[in-house]
């Protein structure tokens, strides 16, 4: 079943959607690395801030990602269209506006899931942005603000009606936050009323679990997000299974390991010593979940200042799952990433304070989807 997004047409019915502190551009090329066609798209990027700082590196893209969006935030329409031209002219394929965002951070200046308690507010952005570009549309979005107000058909018809090309749906309230149970039943009254193309979105973690909520949503197709921590190797296990029925193997611990490290090696190119070990240690954690014996390693990996640092450590770990010769594959492969990445996409930003900035706090939280 193909998927259009305005004019081009999807070779793949998975998307990875903005996560905060996770789909920068490094992480993104280690998903293109095991699945070249899965959709996209950055963190979430302020249009009010654009205005201050308009060389936002959230934005930078490698010519080898596509299909990419840009994911924006705010709620002013004409500064919206003034992100969404930006998002446009860096090389986005389309542009998502962020509608779903529960964090309080962003929710208190009308901003994300806020949108959804404002309706005319929201129609009047996505039409001011949709004039303004030449790419499509696309808007991500929750229930509704809480039980009492789960207003995602009435939403979405009216996101369809302003000129979207696709929506993607949380099947959580902005009150839930992440916590409880994704309602993909509610999601399917969305694609019910719709005729653009919907993507579910909640408690994807198995490629078993995306063919679930496929076929209790009707959806055509599945945002994961935090299922991907750790995991990019779901997001192709998940379109063999969708697309043929074939379950492929996990990869071997000393393959996590490894690209584990590729992760940090790529986040310190990239993001500099000190931001780029910071961020490494959150997602190391992710990689060598369900090693066993594997909990000694991890808590040393949170106190890393170095990339040799990691790789020492990630040493030891794979000679504890393998022996010597899971640390000599492992430092073979080393070996190898430190050639790979001596050219690594986009353009590093160093250590200066502002170069990398995500509008959540990353460290105060584990790594969560937003929306």
């Amino acid at each position: 079943m193909s998927v259009r997004i305005g004019s081009f047409e999807l070779k793949s019915r998975v998307y990875v959607p903005p996560m905060a502190g996770v789909t920068d551009i490094v992480f993104r090329n280690i998903v293109r690395q095991v699945d070249p066609n899965c959709l996209l798209s950055t963190e979430m990027v302020s249009s009010r801030g654009l205005m201050y700082r308009k060389e936002c590196h959230i934005m930078d893209l490698a010519p080898d990602e596509h299909p990419i969006g840009i994911q924006i935030f705010g709620h002013e329409p004409d500064v919206m269209a003034q992100a969404a031209q930006m998002a446009e002219a860096r090389g986005a394929d389309f542009v998502d506006i962020n509608m779903g965002c529960p964090v309080p951070k962003i929710t208190k200046g009308k901003d994300g899931c806020a949108l959804m308690r404002e309706p005319e507010l929201a129609r009047e952005i996505i039409s001011t942005i949709k004039s303004a570009i030449n790419i499509p549309v696309t808007v991500k979005f929750r229930l509704g603000w809480d039980d009492s107000s789960r207003n995602a058909v009435e939403f979405g018809e009216m996101v369809e009606a302003a000129g979207a090309s696709l929506v993607t749906v949380h099947g959580r309230t902005r009150a839930q936050l992440y916590s409880g149970k994704a309602d993909w039943s509610f999601i399917a009254k969305v694609k019910k009323a719709l005729s653009i193309p919907v993507f579910g979105n909640g408690d994807v973690f198995e490629a078993e679990d995306a063919a679930r909520l496929l076929e209790v949503t009707g959806c055509d197709g599945v945002a994961v997000a935090r299922g991907t921590l750790g995991n990019p190797w779901l997001i192709p296990r998940i379109t063999r299974f969708l697309d043929d029925g074939i379950m492929t193997e996990a990869p071997d611990d000393i393959d996590r390991i490894t690209v584990a490290f590729k992760h940090c090696l790529g986040l310190v190119q990239y993001k500099g010593l000190r931001i780029g070990t910071s961020e490494s240690r959150r997602h190391m954690t992710h990689y060598t979940k369900g090693i066993s014996g594997g909990a000694v390693f991890r808590n040393r990996l949170t106190q890393i200042s170095s990339v040799e640092d990691a790789m020492n450590i990630l040493a030891d770990l794979a000679e504890h799952v393998q022996g010597p010769s899971g640390r000599q594959r492992f430092l073979l492969a080393v070996e190898n990433a430190y050639l790979e990445y001596c050219k690594h996409p986009g353009k590093g930003a160093g250590d200066r304070k502002d170069s990398i900035k995500t509008p959540v706090d990353v460290h105060a939280v584990a790594p969560v989807a937003v929306p």
